[in-house]
Order: structure tokens, then C-alpha cells, then sequence
């Protein structure tokens, strides 16, 4: 049925209050008007009475010194266990220090009454690995070297000059003639690389100081790649799998000055975390595999992540820090870098890369003031390649040089290498850098090597088996790049049991 039609009237507020006043007397009107009023004010003082009822919450009081108390306990309690949280992680994140460290002594390892310093149980197979240095040594402060500054032989100066050695008027450091290894043609000499007693060489520049001294026992020929001649006895002396150095190469020249210039690499590596090393002290040495039945041992370093910037920071307080405080090596490998970053890598070459094919990849390592790596050999053809380091100006003493300290492999049974089966095998189980007990290992007497210092823009050829010890002078990036194997000299090593 529909619905009549609706008054639009109806819908406003005065047309309702008109028919409700004709349905009310004037009289019952008024009361009906009270009756609301006496219904408004009770509810407005029920409101009253709930507001006061609540108006403390509302109010500004004294803290409860209990209350305040037990907040600040709880707080402690929970960044307390954050931090043993974080510790238990084997592989850490990195956090760069806010301000330079200050020496301090060690607390760790004091020397005994009778001066000998106690071995770590377990921290190698019967070797004195991570005997490091004097407890609280600083580093010496690291001065400029000398550019291609040469060897001096402790025979003296006349016997420098008959080996065609140039002696220098301070009749201390040698330069050596270019006809020198020139005259060697394209065949090096039996001899070569000529190696002293190791402990002369330690005993003159210990290994924990980086301090430069004036004579050192180099001996390995540098070959300038602008020559074409010197180029032709480097392809010879490669083939025939002894040490050199080249030198003056525009590429890798090209490569340190851009690595060296402050920005490059913090925009190259941004803010990624790398893997880096991590020793309680200045000395490192590689492990891997299973422990086998080494009961007791434990790994000589432990792997952190790190940005570069992170470890560049390290890197400027190094001569302000401890040789017993952590040290950090940072790495970055492939696929972080590739041949388009050292092109000499990129394409065969008889000098640089001659087995393209057999390449594994750049491999970076960045050093700072006192690092070591500990001695060693590789199974492979190794090129390094010196790239440089922040500029002094910026306070990194020694900037992009290492130290190189190599022996023949002839020489491992004077090295008393840890045998297969260790999870640092083939590295010396002797610390390079304390005194030995002879007792112990009486061969080390014997132990022959020579040293070289590479600056930016050196190329270091190591031949398979080859053993070195690496220090780095300041801060340093250094890569390498394998090629294949050799089996010149495998014989040598056979006998060490490799």
C-alpha cells in the first residue's frame, strides 16, 4: 500500500518542539523543563566525582627512587646480555674505533725469571708459532724510505764492488748496476738468488720492527719493463722458475696511483662487509681443513667482516698500537675483484699471466704497519703485485711497501715446516721474529734466505714452493694472481714431506 506523501515540514527541529508544546499544559511544560535541568546536573556531578576520582593520574610526582632503580638495572642487565651475545658469534662484525688507542702493556704473557717467554700449549705442532714478540712492544716510529733503496753485504765494500755492486758514500747501503744482472743474460747464474744466514738478516732488521734499517740483504735482480731487453731476461728467468722483480710497468704504475688516491677505493669497495682476519697479536698464519687428532689446538686467527673504511681506521693507529693487541688483515677475492681492476692480469703475457687459463682469480690482501704473515710456500705460481697505499700526508708512515724475507726450497728442512695433515701445513712452525731455542730446532743455524722491499707499482714473480715471510712496512694493498704449477723445484720439497 503506499505511503501518502510526506510534509516537508516534518523534517525540521521547530515543527517538532511546536507540536510537542501543544501536547503539553504551560504548566506541566515548565515541570517537564525542570525535571531535565535536575537530570543534566546529577550527571554532570557524577562526572565531577569520576574526574576527581582519576585526576591523580593526571598529576606530577616525585619518582620512586626503587622504581628508578630498577630501571636502571634492567637497562644494565639487557646491553650486558647483548654484549655476551655478540661474543659468542665466531665470525664478528667489526666496529671501527672511536678514538686512537694508546699504548699499553700486555697483561697476557710475561717473560719468566729466566727471560724466555712461555710457548701457548697447542698453538702449533711442537713450533714456537705464536711466541710473538716482547709483551708491551710498540712499533718504532716508521720513517720515509729511500726510493729503490739497494742491499749492503756484511763482507763490506770492497767486497760489493767485486760483485759489480756501486757503493754509496755512506759506505753503509749499496745500489746495484743495471750490467749486474744485465750480465747475466738469459740464463740466470747457479747461485742465484745469492741468500746469507737468516739470522744475520733477523738480527739486523728484526721482523717486528718497521723501522727501515740501512742495510739489508737483497739480491734479486728488478727488471725495467720499458726495456725490451731486460723484458726478454725477465721471460727467462720465469721460464726458469727463480724469484724477480719488475719494475716501471704503466699499467700497474696506473693502478697504484689510483688505489693510492684517497676516495678511490672507499667508492670502489663501498660500504660492503669483507671478510677479514683477526689475531690477538701482529702475526699471521693461514689454516684450513679438518684439525685431524691435534688435541688442544686452536685456529691462530678468527674471520670478522669489516667495511674498508672500518679497517682503514685500524690501519692509522697501527704505530700507535701494540704488537700483542688485535690486528686485522682485510681481503677482498673474486667475484669482489675481477682482472678489470689489475688489467695485467686480463690477457696472456709472458711475464705477467703467461697461462691465462689457469689463472684463479685476483686475490687482494691489505696490510698495515707490523703485520706478518708467517713463513711459507705455495704449490703454485705466484705473481704479487705492490699497489700502493693512503698518501703519508694523510699519516700512514712507509706507505705501500711490504718486506718480503724468501728462501730456495731447498731450504724447508732448515724452516721445520708443519707436515701434511695440519691445519697450517707447509707454514714454519718457528716464530721468524723471537730467538730460537737451537736445542729445539738445531738446523735453523744453518737456514739461508734473502729479503726484498717492494714499493708501489713492483711486480714480485714467486716461483712454486718458494718460501717467504711477508711484514708489512705501512699500509699496503697487495694482489696476486696464480698461474699453474711448477715441478722445477718439487724435488726439494719432497724431502720436507710434500
Amino acid at each position: 500500500m503506499p505511503q501518502p506523501a510526506r510534509d516537508a515540514k516534518e523534517d525540521s527541529a521547530d515543527y517538532w518542539l511546536a507540536q510537542a508544546n501543544k501536547a503539553v499544559p504551560g504548566c506541566d511544560a515548565k515541570k517537564t523543563e525542570a525535571q531535565l535541568l535536575e537530570t543534566n546536573l546529577e550527571k554532570v556531578r557524577e562526572d565531577a566525582k569520576k574526574l576527581e576520582e582519576t585526576r591523580w593520574l593526571f598529576e606530577e610526582r616525585p619518582a620512586d627512587p626503587l622504581l628508578r632503580a630498577l630501571g636502571i638495572i634492567a637497562g644494565l642487565a639487557f646491553v650486558v646480555y647483548c654484549c655476551a651475545a655478540s661474543l659468542v658469534n665466531q665470525e664478528e662484525v667489526y666496529a671501527a674505533p672511536s678514538k686512537p688507542y694508546a699504548p699499553k702493556a700486555d697483561t697476557r704473557e710475561k717473560r719468566q725469571a729466566d727471560g724466555v717467554r712461555p710457548f701457548r700449549e697447542g698453538a702449533s705442532w711442537g713450533g714456537q708459532w705464536r711466541a710473538s714478540s716482547e709483551p708491551g712492544g710498540i712499533y718504532m716510529e716508521g720513517k720515509p724510505l729511500v726510493a729503490r733503496r739497494r742491499p749492503a753485504y756484511l763482507a763490506g765494500e770492497a767486497h760489493a764492488r767485486r760483485l759489480g755492486y756501486h757503493v754509496t758514500t755512506d759506505s753503509i747501503s749499496v745500489d746495484p748496476i743495471r750490467g749486474n744482472c744485465s750480465s747475466f743474460g738469459l740464463e740466470p747464474p747457479k747461485n742465484y738468488p745469492r741468500d746469507y744466514l737468516l739470522t744475520d738478516i733477523v738480527q739486523n732488521w728484526p721482523p717486528d720492527s718497521i723501522l727501515v734499517p740501512p742495510r739489508h740483504f737483497m739480491s734479486l735482480c728488478r727488471f725495467d719493463y720499458r726495456d725490451p731487453v731486460q723484458i726478454k731476461q725477465a721471460q727467462a728467468f720465469r721460464k726458469a722458475e727463480v724469484p724477480f722483480i719488475v719494475e716501471n710497468n704503466a699499467i700497474l704504475d696506473k693502478v697504484a696511483k689510483d688505489w693510492s688516491t684517497p676516495g678511490f677505493l672507499e667508492r670502489r669497495l663501498g660500504t660492503k662487509k669483507y671478510k677479514a682476519e683477526k689475531s690477538d697479536d701482529n702475526h699471521f698464519m693461514y689454516y684450513g681443513g679438518s684439525r685431524g687428532h691435534l688435541r688442544g689446538w686452536r685456529p691462530p686467527t678468527n674471520d670478522v667482516r669489516m667495511t674498508y673504511n672500518e679497517w682503514l681506521s685500524r690501519a692509522l693507529i697501527a704505530r700507535n698500537t701494540s704488537i700483542l693487541e688485535e690486528h686485522y688483515y682485510f681481503r677482498v677475492s673474486p667475484p669482489d675483484t675481477t682482472v678489470r681492476d689489475i688489467p695485467v692480469f686480463a690477457k696472456e703475457d709472458p711475464v705477467f699471466m703467461p697461462y691465462p687459463r689457469l689463472s684463479k682469480g685476483v686475490h687482494c690482501r691489505f696490510g698495515y704497519a707490523g703485520i706478518i704473515a708467517e713463513a711459507h710456500f705455495d704449490g703454485s705460481r705466484n705473481i704479487v703485485v705492490e699497489l700502493g697505499g693512503p698518501p703519508s700526508s694523510t699519516g700512514h708512515a712507509n706507505s705501500g711497501r711490504r718486506r718480503y724475507v724468501m728462501a730456495k726450497p731447498s731450504e724447508c728442512a732448515n724452516t721445520y715446516l708443519l707436515p701434511k695433515g695440519h691445519p697450517s701445513g707447509r707454514h714454519s712452525a718457528i716464530d721468524w721474529s723471537r730467538p730460537v731455542d737451537l736445542t729445539k730446532f738445531p738446523r735453523w743455524s744453518q737456514m739461508r734466505g734473502f729479503e726484498v722491499i717492494l714499493e708501489p707499482g713492483d711486480a714480485l714473480y714467486i716461483p712454486s714452493f718458494w718460501l717467504h715471510y711477508i711484514v708489512s712496512l705501512g699500509t699496503n694493498f697487495q694482489c696476486n694472481a696464480r698461474s699453474g704449477h711448477s715441478e722445477v723445484s718439487h724435488e726439494d720439497v719432497k724431502g720436507c714431506g710434500f
